[in-house]
């Protein structure tokens, strides 16, 4: 998939979606989706941690401009994951 090696999404990372939305000013612009698989783990947001391997606590939906696929304004959508520890707390991991 072309989107998918334009972005370099490495694993547990994969395209789930694309798809072309109407813009107000008549545009359309990109809405390419990402996610990953179940049971994936992370490396901890945590800086200096250097857990390589944390399971995600939960979730919350984030949209990021990218930058242009072509012509066109692109946005990327995820269910971004968190981890917890209990000497950080709950942290958002780093997305692509």
């Amino acid at each position: 998939m072309l989107s998918a090696a334009a972005l370099q999404l490495v694993e547990p990372w994969h395209v789930t979606d694309v798809e072309f939305r109407d813009t107000d000013a008549g545009g359309r612009e990109p809405r390419i989706t990402i996610g990953y698989g179940p049971g994936s783990r992370f490396h901890c947001p945590e800086a200096g941690c250097g857990e390589a391997s944390c399971p995600v606590h939960d979730t919350m939906e984030r949209t990021w401009r990218h930058l242009n696929f072509f012509q066109y304004k692109a946005f990327i959508h995820a269910s971004a994951p968190r981890a917890a520890r209990p000497e950080y707390g709950v942290r958002t991991v780093t997305v692509p």
